[in-house]
């Protein structure tokens, strides 16, 4: 007996005789037995279109739902059959007939939009290039420009809160403290980081083809600067101090942001620049020569940024601090190397730029003659450094900087052992044997009778005060200096006195010297002297701190062949050598 059939097995195919399935399909010929027609398609499909195809439709549905694989309508004919691709088909034999459509519909539009991106195009080349629209309309070449071009500057018009307003002066330049209020007013007490060259202020510039109210007079230069940087020169601090401050900015103007350097002296109280120095534009012409000083009322103080940019001794603290710091140092330098660019941009500028005119370079020369004849050396002799060095003694109000000598001056005693240490070691270990020899410069007389008895026996010492020339006596400072017993002198005894100032130094430092004149081999002096700071640019880099003998990269002074003595700080601040002092 066979076994029963199994019925619980399950199966992927269905519990029924295959002779009771009906056969079906799920879709029709047609390919629309289970979809209708989307929105899509409805859009895409015109009235026309769709009644051939409901014509195509019918007849397909007249055919038997299964036909015979030799059946000549076996073939797929429907729209499964077809598959996406004609649908793909379709919208793209309508697409440029469609894009045909609306551009004749909205014509008016596609010409609007096509006449006013050309209308911008045009306006930006008549902001920018006009020349080339002019060129284009043949215009340029046969007539000038009916409307005068200004060609000294080509930065965009100023926006209203960018404009400086001085309506409430009615005479300039500012004086110093005005321009010092300028810029507090603009930066306030605490200045933020910012990039040193930054600043979008500035005062609204006459046109230079119209000066306005301050045409040029008859016969002087009509073409204004671009953008100048200049000195104000007001007398409140020292002559040096200026010098030091004025160094740099022209080192600015020259190498930095290629300005015309100027000097104003309207202020000053030393008499004019020029009653001492060469003319600066003789001697720097900068990127414009010949060019007309900007007008008075166009000078602004802060921001540095501006066209016409003028610095004094009361606004430096603005523009030569932390800011100048972190982008004029050498970041990869160390101690003193780190102002080494600062250091040779104030060099420069002394040898070049600042030199005295010929009265006072006469005065000078003559003091450098009666020097050499001082030491008992012969005018055609070759000059030497190693002849003589230089002791400045600063008294008056200038007191000392370390907290040794806080709040009074630096005692003579740190002088003498100072020049002597100096000559044992630079003059006679070079085979010198004459006694030490000193030019002193000093703005108090007295300290000649305190450094002689202080300095070694024999020691010899030349100053202006017992100078045998009577004019070189007359420009000697008689009494300690305070600046605000100077500014009260009559104005002839001040530019005097600044003469003598020029000679000292130039003497003391070996700045201005001519070819064959006679130099310092080393120069004593305390920080705290704005004479001293220079003295040390007017050595050189390499003579001043005793580089060249060893490996320099620390930063530090080489106190074996130093020519440059400090007596104050003594080298125990970093760095040794400052450029400048701000007020």
């Amino acid at each position: 007996m066979p076994p029963p059939r199994l019925v619980n097995i399950p199966t992927a195919s269905a519990r029924l005789q295959p002779g009771q399935l009906t056969p079906r399909t799920p879709h029709s010929r047609s390919g629309r037995a289970e979809e209708a027609f989307t929105d899509i398609e409805l859009e895409q499909y015109g009235d026309g279109d769709y009644g051939d195809y409901r014509e195509h439709t019918l007849q397909q549905q007249r055919e038997p739902l299964l036909a015979s694989s030799a059946s000549a309508s076996f073939p797929p004919t429907g729209y499964r059959a077809k598959g996406d691709d004609d649908l793909d088909i379709q919208r793209k034999s309508r697409g440029p007939r469609i894009v045909m459509q609306w551009l004749v519909a909205n014509c008016g539009l596609v010409v609007g939009s096509v006449l006013a991106l050309a209308l911008l195009l045009a306006a930006g080349l008549s902001y920018k290039h006009p020349d080339i629209l002019l060129s284009a309309s043949g215009i340029a070449g046969n007539s000038p420009s009916p409307i005068p071009t200004p060609q000294q500057d080509d930065t965009p018009p100023l926006h209203p809160e960018n404009i400086i307003s001085y309506e409430n002066y009615t005479h300039f330049p500012l004086d110093p403290l005005e321009y010092k209020t300028e810029c507090h007013n603009l930066m306030g007490e605490v200045m933020g980081p910012m990039k040193y060259w930054s600043g979008e202020k500035d005062v609204v510039h006459h046109d230079q083809v119209d000066p306005g109210k301050y045409p040029a007079p008859e016969g002087l230069l009509t073409r204004t600067c671009n953008k100048t940087i200049t000195y104000m020169l007001d007398g409140h601090v020292g002559l040096l101090a200026d010098l030091a401050l004025m160094a740099q900015a022209a080192g600015l103007a020259r190498e930095v942001n290629r300005r015309t350097f100027l000097v104003d002296d309207t202020y000053w109280n030393r008499g004019k620049w020029i009653d001492h120095f060469q003319d600066v534009r003789a001697r720097q012409p900068g990127p414009e020569p010949g060019c007309r000083a900007p007008p008075p009322q166009e000078l602004v103080a802060c921001p540095r940024n501006a066209r016409h940019w003028v610095i004094n001794s009361r606004t430096a603290e603005y523009h030569f601090g932390h800011a100048f710091s972190e982008e004029f140092e050498d970041p990869y330098g160390r101690g003193l190397n780190r102002l080494r660019g600062i250091f040779n941009r104030s060099r420069v500028s002394l040898t070049e730029t600042i030199r005295p005119n010929a009265a006072t370079a006469a005065l000078i020369h003559s003091a450098r003659t009666e020097l050499v004849s001082f030491l008992g050396l012969q005018p055609n002799d070759s000059p030497s450094t190693d002849q003589y060095q230089s002791i400045y003694v600063r008294r008056g109000d200038k007191m000392g900087s370390s907290w040794k000598y806080h709040d009074k001056n630096v005692p003579i005693e740190e002088y003498s052992a100072a020049g002597n240490a100096a000559w044992d070691r630079l003059f006679r270990s070079a085979g010198n044997p004459a006694p030490q020899a000193v030019y002193l410069a000093s703005d108090d007389p007295d300290v000649f009778e305190d450094l002689q008895s202080q300095l070694e026996l024999g020691s010899r010492i030349f100053s202006l005060p017992r100078s045998e020339n009577p004019d070189l006596r007359h420009i000697a400072s008689p009494a300690p200096y305070f600046q605000d017993k100077f500014a009260a002198l009559p104005e002839a005894d001040r530019v005097r006195l600044t003469k003598g100032m020029i000679v000292d130094f130039a003497l003391l430092s070996g700045l201005w010297a001519w070819r064959d004149d006679l130099k310092p081999g080393a120069v004593i002096c305390g920080i705290s002297s704005n004479v001293c700071k220079m003295a040390a640019v007017a050595l050189d880099w390499d003579l001043a701190f005793g580089y060249g003998f060893r490996d320099d990269s620390a930063g530090e002074v080489n106190r074996e062949h130093a020519r440059w003595i400090e007596v104050d700080e003594k080298g125990d601040i970093s760095p040794p050598w400052r450029a400048f002092q701000l007020f």
